[in-house]
């Protein structure tokens, strides 16, 4: 008889449960919807990064195409403001004096030339979204 209760005892010793009570799951559900709500405004972020480039890319193309439309000061004058598709753009020329030095760094006499600033938007009046400043020689002293 004695021999019987051992077995009986592990019989109605109530079984180990299984699987994961309620609070773990909803802890685990809130982990995940923190990390799912960090990826998506990583991923949104990283969308507009892409559009905020490639829209200053456009501007440089088209400040680059409005300065190379002109080899000389002048003919930048005669047209300050143009648009290139959705894209605006106005140029200001300002004339200045470049020094020049020989190689020894002595004096060799000034140089008419225009320091010629592009700005490129969306809109006629809008904000610039690209600001380029070059210089340009003269075709005549101004």
């Amino acid at each position: 008889m004695n021999r019987m209760r051992p077995r009986l005892r592990a019989l109605r010793a109530p079984a180990r449960q299984q699987g994961f009570s309620l609070l773990e799951a909803l802890v685990a559900m809130a982990i995940a919807a923190m990390a799912l709500g960090t990826l998506y405004r990583t991923v949104g972020q990283s969308s507009k990064n892409v559009v905020d480039v490639g829209a200053r890319v456009e501007a440089a193309l088209v400040a680059r195409s409005a300065l190379a439309a002109a080899t000389y000061a002048e003919d930048l004058e005669r047209q300050p403001t143009g648009q290139v598709g959705a894209w605006y753009w106005s140029v200001q020329v300002s004339p200045e004096q470049a020094q020049l030095k020989e190689v020894d760094g002595r004096p060799a006499g000034a140089l008419p030339v225009a320091k010629v600033t592009v700005h490129v938007a969306h809109a006629k009046d809008g904000p610039a979204v690209l600001v380029w400043t070059t210089w340009k020689p003269y075709r005549a002293a101004p």
